[in-house]
């Protein structure tokens, strides 16, 4: 089933795995981050990386990993928002045998794992005041000891940390160390949202298509073009995973060689709740005198279904006709749109 169609990236990112990975897109606001990325890479520097869930943090760390003179050692990821403080602390700093109950023997911490390679601090903004104490003295000497223990064990590692709140207003409001901060803020990468980089859509969703295209047991061919009306006037307030979500989904559900949401009412109803309808209602107010009826029909029956939340037994009652009349409409208007092809380069 692969590939349906080559989805152009800016940079790849070789994985724990040896999956390879690609950062997909071509939009000015994702090169700016990566070649960023690529920049500081070969430097020992600490890099933060900011930006909302689901836009592809982890990957960039990922790629400043790969391309630096640290690529041969460990890539060590401590995932801060699911740990708790006691159990943040003994999984970065390790602990002893007997140090406290259930300690049956010496763990050692992931910072030691670290030693010579990356150490990635993922959502660094959810770790408490005390812990963040003993973080940045740790980060500063490059040597701690043990829950536990007494021994002080040097470590050399580069640090490479993320978050999606807005870090410096935690620090100001002091919520956030601002001496840790400084700390881990040598250089500051953002990443985009989704919606500021809305022109990497096709290429995103064509690589998501041959992502489960095995899966699906789908050969796509085309993208519908009122998807990707509704993709392009959609928020996507969770990014890259939400959209991958969506495309995954659709392949599944939908048949026939062109991608389309148009038959998931559950899917147009989550995508409308955070719709832009400021393009659609200057488009409602288009003058109906020298349109064509056929436009005219099919955009009362595509309101009427926003309306009813894609539900077509109620939207068939308003409009007055039957379920069959419905969709055999629905089918007409969705054929009469001429998709979007492959070629989207």
């Amino acid at each position: 089933w692969l590939p349906n169609h080559k989805a152009g990236s800016v940079a790849t990112v070789l994985g724990d795995d040896g999956r390879v990975y690609p950062i997909v897109g071509r939009s000015e606001p994702l090169k700016r981050a990566v070649r960023m990325a690529e920049a500081v890479a070969a430097t020992s520097a600490p890099v933060l990386i900011t930006g909302p869930s689901g836009t592809g943090k982890e990957l960039l760390a990922g790629l400043i990993h790969n391309r630096s003179k640290r690529c041969d050692g460990p890539l060590v990821r401590v995932n801060c928002a699911a740990l708790s403080e006691s159990l943040l602390e003994s999984e970065l700093f390790g602990h002893e045998k007997g140090a406290f109950t259930g300690a049956l023997m010496c763990h050692k911490g992931r910072l030691e794992r670290a030693h010579g390679g990356t150490l990635f601090l993922d959502e660094i903004t959810e770790t408490p005041a005390p812990f963040q104490a003993k973080l940045l003295r740790a980060l500063e000497q490059m040597r701690f000891e043990r829950v536990g223990g007494s021994e002080s064990i040097r470590v050399n590692v580069r640090v490479v940390s993320t978050t999606n709140q807005d870090i410096v207003n935690l620090v100001n409001k002091g919520q956030f160390r601002a001496d840790l901060y400084y700390r881990l803020c040598g250089v500051h990468i953002a990443m985009p949202a989704l919606a500021e980089r809305k022109e990497d859509l096709p290429e995103l969703i064509w690589w998501f298509v041959n992502e489960s295209a095995g899966e699906a047991g789908r050969a796509i061919t085309a993208i519908d073009r009122r998807t990707l009306e509704i993709f392009n006037a959609y928020s996507w307030p969770g990014n890259v995973r939400q959209l991958r979500n969506v495309v995954r989904t659709a392949m599944i559900l939908g048949k026939g060689p062109n991608l389309s949401i148009t038959e998931m009412p559950w899917v147009l109803q989550e995508l409308r709740s955070h719709l832009g309808t400021q393009r659609f209602e200057q488009q409602e107010s288009l003058p109906l005198a020298g349109r064509p009826l056929e436009e005219l029909e099919r955009r009362a029956i595509l309101e009427t279904l926003r309306q009813e939340d894609g539900n077509r037994t109620r939207a068939a009652r308003v409009l007055g006709i039957s379920d069959r009349t419905l969709r055999q409409k629905v089918k007409k208007y969705n054929d009469a749109f001429e998709p979007v092809g492959a070629d989207v380069d």
